[in-house]
């Protein structure tokens, strides 16, 4: 058995979240320096939340749109955000794959597919893995 992770890109919102929370920090070590202690330091915090705050959030959503595909000598089991999907390699009756958004379809029949979808729509190094190893197993499956 294999498992392959595909991972989304961090959201542009992670960048901004460590530029709000660099700037609250600076904001709040200029109070050192200067008369208007209270003001800078009231606003150095709230702009150092706020920049936790978003770097919490895209976290989170990054890590929420995982996507696990597990391959084993009977089938292949895929979990993501929208649920867990499997599938016999002796059903699969096709395989599609999209070379402009980083999709791949198992076909069990005319009317029932799976979709692995990598987050980023982008065909990475661990991409590539998933579909050799799909490759490899309905060849496998094929060849015997």
């Amino acid at each position: 058995m294999i498992t392959y992770l595909l991972k989304p890109r961090l959201p542009n919102g992670t960048w901004l979240g460590v530029i709000l929370l660099v700037l609250g920090l600076l904001l709040a070590s200029i109070s050192l320096l200067v008369p208007a202690r209270t003001v800078f330091v009231v606003l150095g915090s709230v702009v150092s939340l706020l920049g936790l705050i978003l770097l919490a959030i895209t976290v989170v959503v990054a890590r929420r749109q995982r996507v696990w595909v597990t391959f084993d000598d009977e089938g292949y089991t895929v979990e993501g955000p929208r649920g867990e999907f499997s599938g016999s390699w002796i059903d699969v009756t096709d395989v599609s794959v999209s070379r402009n958004s980083a999709k791949i379809a198992l076909w069990h029949g005319p009317a029932r597919r799976t979709i692995i979808a990598h987050p980023s729509q982008t065909m990475d190094d661990e991409f590539m893995k998933v579909r050799e190893g799909i490759r490899d197993h309905l060849e496998d499956l094929f060849t015997d």
